[in-house]
């Protein structure tokens, strides 16, 4: 219930500070690889049986940022939201995150390639990195027509070293026989 009120008050804030600015028609890469920060409290409803943020939730909070950052480059581009939807997701936890703790996650576009568009996250409580993650979706219009990067000016390919033995990675895991 928690991360569904973040959903609906982040969207209704930010639909108020997109209504005061125009809409670009065209999305620069500064514009597309310019960090989606926001900052979370965690409350009680967020905490898990071990006395920590539980895992799921570090995925929620990233929810709300891709969200954030669609929605944006969405309307930047003037044209109607997209859904996007989850393709792949890591998450790499170097240090418990707390009752109380203020997070501030901060998600940026790591790359694209003709299909896909990555996402790079890093949670940080008081400076200290807390923890990263690597997200790979697709972007979704209504009735599930599927839409390449391009919608959103992302042509070609822009991959890195990391999302490239990610996807390697991932190609390995499913090609491997089970072993039940």
């Amino acid at each position: 219930m928690n991360m569904l009120i973040r959903f609906f008050i982040m969207t209704s804030l930010l639909r108020q500070q997109l209504k005061q600015q125009p809409a670009s028609q065209t999305l620069s890469e500064e514009t597309i690889m310019t960090p989606t920060v926001r900052q979370y409290r965690v409350l009680p409803h967020d905490m898990g049986f071990r006395d920590h943020l539980p895992n799921y939730r570090y995925l929620s909070f990233i929810e709300l940022n891709i969200t954030k950052w669609v929605a944006t480059s969405c309307y930047h581009k003037g044209i109607k939201p997209l859904k996007w939807v989850l393709a792949m997701q890591e998450m790499i936890y170097l240090k418990p995150i707390k009752f109380l703790h203020k997070i501030t996650l901060s998600s940026v576009v790591a790359g694209w390639d003709h299909k896909y568009v990555y996402f790079e996250h890093r949670f940080f409580v008081k400076n200290q990195l807390m923890g990263v993650g690597m997200t790979k979706f697709v972007l979704e219009g209504k009735k599930g027509k599927r839409y390449t990067p391009e919608i959103l000016d992302m042509y070609g390919e822009h991959l890195t070293n990391s999302i490239t033995s990610w996807n390697e990675h991932q190609v390995a895991v499913k090609s491997t026989p089970e072993r039940h």
